[in-house]
């Protein structure tokens, strides 16, 4: 059954951040092709970076959209992923060098609400959905495309949610955008990264879906298959270091494995 038509598609652009400088003060700065979902943590990552002397930039966009744009040729130097399915695309298209492929970071999925929303801990097959949502809407990202609805559906086909909640989906263009409808009251409920609450003063957890109700979350990175700019391996060390790693935890990320 496909999702109503009625849904609402919030579309993010590729947004690139980072520090502006003088033409030709220094190389061209690292440029990370990173799923939107990473942008408050990495920004603080690419900042302690810097402070170490690297130069290095973020693009931010849903991840299927990251991968069409270094298909097309963007000039990218690494690629963090929202989950290894995507990155597995980028290796078979040779987009990236699988050899420097790893596990960066890993999350749980979640269930956030509106502000007052009853905490319950793990989501189970008796959790009340219906009442929470009360006629109203939940949002996710879309399953067929994106990897936070891809596991959004999974848990909610093996807690036997999905064909109740299906007509009442509301479709979003990333998990932090779908977290967006529940801060401006035009969803009850969405469907999202634990991260994604991060620093949000609206939205409250509702609960944290089992951890065997979908595939493991987990997030790869790799360097492009020709990064243009020479200090690209230097810059992915850094991501996967200690320091990014004591940063990346205090945003709700967990390590790999």
């Amino acid at each position: 059954m496909a999702l109503s038509r009625r849904s609402l598609l919030y579309c993010l652009p590729l947004v690139l951040a980072g520090p502006a400088g003088p033409a030709g003060a220094q190389p061209a700065p690292v440029q990370i092709y990173a799923a939107m979902t990473f942008r408050p943590a990495l920004e603080r990552v690419l900042a302690a970076y810097r402070e170490t002397g690297g130069n290095a930039v973020a693009v931010y966009g849903p991840t299927p959209v990251l991968i069409r744009q270094l298909a097309g040729g963007a000039p990218a130097d690494i690629l963090l992923t929202a989950d290894p399915d995507w990155m597995d695309a980028a290796v078979r298209q040779a987009l990236v060098q699988p050899d420097t492929r790893a596990e960066l970071l890993a999350n749980d999925l979640v269930l956030a609400g509106a502000a007052g929303a009853e905490a319950v801990g793990t989501i189970t097959r008796t959790f009340a959905l219906d009442a929470l949502l009360n006629g109203g809407r939940l949002a996710m990202c879309d399953p067929e495309h994106d990897p936070a609805g891809k596991y959004a559906r999974q848990s909610l086909q093996a807690l036997g949610f999905w064909d109740a909640v299906q007509p009442h989906v509301a479709i979003a263009e990333s998990a932090p955008a779908a977290v967006v409808l529940v801060d401006r009251g035009e969803a009850r409920a969405a469907v999202c990264f634990k991260t994604d609450l991060h620093g949000d003063e609206h939205a409250v957890l509702v609960g944290t879906f089992p951890a065997d109700s979908h595939a493991p979350i987990v997030y790869p990175v790799a360097l492009a298959r020709a990064p243009r700019s020479p200090g690209a391996t230097e810059a992915l060390a850094f991501l996967r270091g200690a320091e990014a790693l004591r940063i990346f935890t205090g945003f709700g990320y967990r390590p790999p494995g």
